[in-house]
């Protein structure tokens, strides 16, 4: 632009910002004759807005179209506006169709919104931007904010269970504040993480945990490469992209919402009572003895004779839990003008855990600013900030409590002693829960600060930077009564101060072009990220006093220290094209490099395409008279993602702490090599072919999505076998491949809309195949059992091609010896009471050739269903999620069904073998058979045997709740906008 057009635009800028000061001045002021006429033709309107069931909508923008000049409505829907006669207003309202009435000489406007049942125009973020639902080409799952505190839950993930088609989800651990892992579309890799990427705000590698599911705005979730590829070497697993909330103009809006309640255990395991564990341990006595009884006083001490004498048992489990409180409240501002926005919240969340000290709280403050001080140039500035405190208590304390014998008691019943051990390792789980705390608090600061210059027209140029702060301390105290210290070694304790440091800077030029039927949006992005790793720990030994972590130089025996630290580059160049032509054909296409610090010289770069084809069938013409049919979309993508599946220094090799050698006088330190470098470790990348078919019928009121895919995995990142004669065993490399193909669907459908009356249903399901398709170590594995005939792959690892990557491989149990057969069992070095196992090849020996290939640990099915009700003011709602064709060992079982219990341990309740009962079930305590202790390449053969693998198929109710919304005649009054 030449110095006398940018003096010009400068001056008329100028211009346009004086008359609007001049025309913001109050009547009476001195005004030129030019403000005052156009002030003339200004008239005072006024109104008010509805819904479709004749509520007041509060908070509706009404402004003068192609102005600044707005209003929002009050507490009962009415507006009062100055405005010109020759203009036109328009009224908005997010979940309703905005509309928009000729001034003329009307005055007062009685006006009613319909809800936007166009369910094509929703916007979709796709990572560096966002398109309309009906111009998207893959694979997407979409989740609002009202589905996600429909639930009930206070965690974003937890809330997410069944909802959306092909997102597997479960919790890690039942304590307070306990994570969940995402699953998306099957395991991708046999070593590494299957973890999604996170992307919140438009910042990567955020944490969904520390977010409150009030201040999510929606989620999408990224399936097929072609989605994915635009984040390149992290999207391998799928990306999970958060929008939280922002401020809107208009009057400032207050909101608060609390929860309350309660959690308990349920389904608990049915353990035997205290006369059943009685029997137990006299019939595990007997089977050491011949099959003949001892006497009561040579299996239990006189504290316990005393207890079954006067059939007192002690109940641990119900001694050291209880119901647990839980609470969550947020409140938040939104506001602002066409200038600026400005949205904040602060929240407060606090699960008490059922064992003591169990607890987890969570502090979260959020500000979000957005400035616009003209129309070239937009900024603002996104600071969530994160404080939790979590106690997990003592580690070992719930199954303490279910091993204790119900005859044990706190305290000796015969001299009134406390009781603090017991036999055979057991300890009082009471004082051990009082003398253990694990806590660990954290601090997040998740922001970005952005600046987007137009400086023409549809031309866009954006920066933005995005700090993620992690500082973590971590804090362990076991006292001398603890399990850990058996009453003998006096307390320990370790402290762990961690820090990680994430930014992300992204350069992004946008321009977006249409004429007639054309449309065509192009995007480029240079981005940088690093990543830091920062530890020091320190561990106190021999504490004379509970001083917890905060004196670890007062070990009496030895205090240790360690520190760590890492370090990680990422830089990225990527493109993206979307190209749409008559609103029924769809083109993207992208392309993007990406280069790791991680991998080795010569292999650090990446390239990763993707392309996707749509067509919108419904909006041709020959379509056209079908009216039943709302949208009929097909697309096809194609696309292809990286993963630097590998730990820092990887390439670099790693060696061992000092040595010290000793040379006549002087003391050479000296080091060893931890591990094998591979200079040509690269890429582990990951294609994707996927089919989407979009549907729509009756006005959308059923509607839905159908997907198929591929995926293949190739060039795993995975430990490779190396001869022994090399001095290590393993290195990593790029070797194998995996694939998942499978099909997704989800169905919302309207089914009942009346004034009154309204029913809303929303089922998903998925389906997914995993297989391991090629391995660099294999082997023909016929000679392993007939259960691998013809098969190839690696054997000590349990990776067979042709099968899921994480298999079962067990023993088949068959029954119970019995009496009669006494002679064959012999033969196997059994005798009855003893598990019955499978001679698969009948070559009279149990051995690994007879174990089988006993189904997979991930589900072939998952999905759930959503029902949505409404009668006048009330609301309900309840989910169902389901999961089938997986099978799980269960270690419960393992721990406490006999298999590990020589009858020190209370059981599982259980129909057991004895000479008297000669069932199949389950053998005779203490007598399971030969096989139960021998090691195979897997673990105890106890664990690996088909009679402890169960299916962890489940249907469960996710949730139900009832609701009430106050109308607002009632709430006027007291000027609150809505309670429900």
């Amino acid at each position: 632009m030449k110095q006398k057009e940018k003096f010009l635009l400068f001056l008329g800028i100028g211009i346009l910002a004086i008359s609007k000061a001049y025309a913001a001045q109050p009547e009476g002021s001195n005004r030129s004759p030019m403000v005052q006429t156009v002030q003339q033709n200004l008239v005072r309107i006024q109104g008010r807005v509805f819904d479709s069931q004749g509520e007041p909508i509060i908070g509706a923008t009404v402004r003068e179209k192609d102005t600044s000049n707005g209003v929002v409505t009050d507490m009962e829907g009415k507006f009062t506006l100055r405005v010109s006669t020759t203009g036109k207003l328009q009224i908005s309202y997010v979940g309703y169709s905005t509309q928009e009435l000729s001034i003329g000489s009307q005055r007062t406007f009685q006006i009613t919104l319909k809800e936007d049942t166009e369910l094509l125009d929703e916007v979709v973020v796709v990572g560096y931007g966002a398109v309309r639902k009906s111009d998207l080409t893959g694979a997407v799952a979409s989740v609002s904010t009202k589905d996600l505190l429909k639930s009930g839950k206070t965690d974003a993930v937890g809330a997410m269970q069944g909802v959306l088609p092909g997102v597997q989800i479960q919790r890690a651990n039942n304590k307070p504040g306990g994570e969940y892992n995402i699953l998306i579309r099957g395991l991708n890799t046999i070593n590494g993480s299957t973890a999604p990427l996170i992307v919140v705000d438009g910042v990567p590698g955020a944490s969904l945990s520390n977010l409150n599911p009030d201040d999510i705005e929606k989620i999408d979730i990224l399936k097929d490469a072609s989605s994915t590829a635009i984040y390149g070497s992290r999207a391998t697993n799928g990306v999970v992209m958060v929008t939280t909330k922002r401020g809107q103009a208009g009057k400032v809006k207050i909101d608060y919402s609390g929860y309350a309640g309660f959690r308990k255990y349920t389904n608990m395991p049915d353990m035997m009572s205290g006369e059943e564990y009685v029997q137990l341990a006299r019939e595990a006595a007997r089977a050491g003895n011949n099959n003949e009884y001892k006497d009561d006083s040579e299996i239990f001490t006189p504290s316990e004779l005393k207890a079954i004498k006067d059939g007192n048992y002690f109940d641990w489990v119900d001694a050291v839990s209880s119901p647990a409180f839980m609470t969550n409240h947020t409140i938040s501002a939104t506001g602002g003008n066409e200038m600026a926005s400005y949205a904040l919240s602060a929240g407060y969340y606090y699960e008490d855990g059922m064992l003591n000290p169990q607890e987890y709280s969570r502090y979260n403050l959020r500000a979000v600013v957005d400035v616009h001080p003209n129309k070239y140039i937009d900024f603002g500035i996104n600071m969530y900030g994160t404080h939790s405190v979590r106690d997990t208590g003592n580690s070992d304390l719930l199954q303490d409590a279910f091993r204790l014998r119900p005859t044990y008691h706190p305290v000796d019943l015969v001299t009134g002693e406390e009781m603090w051990s017991y036999s055979n390792g057991q300890y009082n789980a009471i004082t051990t829960q009082k003398n253990e705390l694990n806590k660990t608090k954290k601090y997040n600061l998740l922001s970005n600060i952005y600046l987007n210059i137009k400086p023409i027209k549809n031309l866009s140029l954006k920066t933005t930077f995005s700090p993620n702060i992690n500082l973590e301390e971590i804090g362990q105290y076991r006292g001398k009564y603890t399990k850990a210290n058996k009453g003998q070694n006096k307390a320990t304790s370790n402290y762990a101060k961690n820090s990680y440091v994430d930014w992300v800077w992204d350069n992004q030029v946008t321009y977006n072009f249409q004429k007639n039927e054309h449309r065509l949006d192009v995007t480029g992005v240079f981005s940088m990220q690093q990543t830091q790793d920062e530890t020091l720990k320190g561990i106190g030994n021999g504490l004379s006093y509970n001083s917890l972590w905060y004196n670890l130089a007062g070990g009496a025996d030895s205090n240790s220290s360690s520190s760590g630290f890492t370090k990680t580059n990422l830089m990225s160049y990527l493109a993206r094209a979307n190209y749409v032509y008559k609103n029924k054909y769809f083109v993207t296409a992208s392309i993007r490099f990406d280069g790791s610090s991680k991998l080795a010289e010569g292999n650090k770069w990446g390239a990763f395409s993707s392309a996707a084809l749509a067509w919108r069938i419904s909006e041709e013409n020959f379509m056209k008279n079908l009216s039943w049919l709302s949208n009929l979309k097909l697309r096809l993508s194609f696309g292809q993602t990286g993963n630097d599946n590998v730990s820092a220094y990887q390439t670099q090799g790693t060696i061992s702490g000092a040595k010290y050698y000793s040379f006549g006088t002087n003391d050479v330190i000296g080091y060893v090599p931890n591990n094998l470098r591979n200079l040509e470790l690269g890429w582990e990348r990951t294609t994707e072919y996927n089919i989407g078919l979009d549907f729509g019928f009756l006005d959308n009121r059923i509607s839905g999505s159908i997907e198929y895919y591929n995926r293949l995995t190739d060039d795993l990142i995975m430990n490779k076998t190396l001869p022994v004669t090399l001095g290590y065993s393993s290195v990593k490399a790029n070797v194998g491949s995996v694939r998942n193909k499978g099909f997704e669907a989800i169905i919302n459908s309207e089914n009942i809309r009346t004034k009154d009356f309204s029913w809303t249903t929303s089922l998903n399901f998925a389906y997914n195949k995993n297989s391991i398709v090629d391995l660099q170590y294999k082997e023909d594995l016929t000679s392993r059992g007939p259960s691998f005939a013809g098969m190839s792959g690696d054997y000590s690892n349990l990776w067979i091609i042709g099968q899921p990557i994480d298999i079962n491989y067990n023993l088949v149990t068959i029954g119970v010896w019995q009496l009669n057969e006494a002679e064959e069992a012999a033969k196997y070095g059994c005798r009855p009471g003893q598990y019955k196992v499978l001679d698969l090849n009948e070559d009279g020996i149990i051995d690994d050739k007879d174990r089988v290939i006993d189904g997979k640990r991930t589900p072939d099915w998952t999905g759930g269903m959503t029902n949505s009700f409404t009668y006048k003011d009330f609301d309900l709602s309840f989910q169902l999620a389901f999961q089938t064709g997986a099978k799980a060992r269960n270690q419960f079982y393992v721990s406490y069904a006999l298999e590990n219990n020589n009858q020190n341990f209370n059981n599982l309740r259980k129909d057991y073998w004895t000479p008297e009962n000669p069932t199949n079930e389950s053998a005779q305590p203490s007598n399971m058979g030969t096989y139960r202790d021998k090691a195979g390449p897997w673990g105890n053969t106890k664990s690996a045997m088909t009679h402890t693998m169960f299916s962890s198929n489940f249907l469960k109710m996710s949730y139900i709740t009832l609701g009430y919304t106050f109308r607002q005649t009632l709430l006027k009054k007291i000027n609150i906008r809505g309670l429900l």
